[in-house]
C-alpha cells in the first residue's frame, strides 16, 4: 500500500500525533501502574519516531503537487488485524 500526503496533510497528521503524544505524557505522569506506564512510554516513543520520520521525509522529498507543496510518500503501512 502506498499513501501520498501533501505538505498540509503531513502537517495535520504530525500535529495530531504531537497532541496525542502530549496527552500521553500527562497520562504517564498520572498513572500508578508501572506496567501500564511503561506501555504508554513505549507508545509515546513510537509516535515520536513516526513524527521524526514524517519530518525527515518532508525535508528530503523532491515531489511536489500542482501548487508546489511537498508530497510525502509512505510505503508499507501495516495495520493490526
Amino acid at each position: 500500500m502506498e499513501i501520498e500526503l501533501t505538505a498540509e496533510e503531513s502537517a495535520a497528521l504530525q500535529q495530531a500525533l504531537r497532541v496525542y503524544s502530549s496527552d500521553l505524557r500527562m497520562e504517564i505522569v498520572g498513572t500508578d501502574n508501572a506496567s501500564f506506564r511503561q506501555d504508554l512510554r513505549n507508545e509515546r516513543s513510537t509516535l515520536e519516531s513516526v513524527i521524526a520520520k514524517l519530518d525527515e521525509a518532508a525535508a528530503s522529498s523532491n515531489r511536489r503537487d500542482d501548487q508546489g507543496r511537498v508530497i510525502v510518500r509512505m510505503i508499507g503501512i501495516w495495520t493490526a488485524d
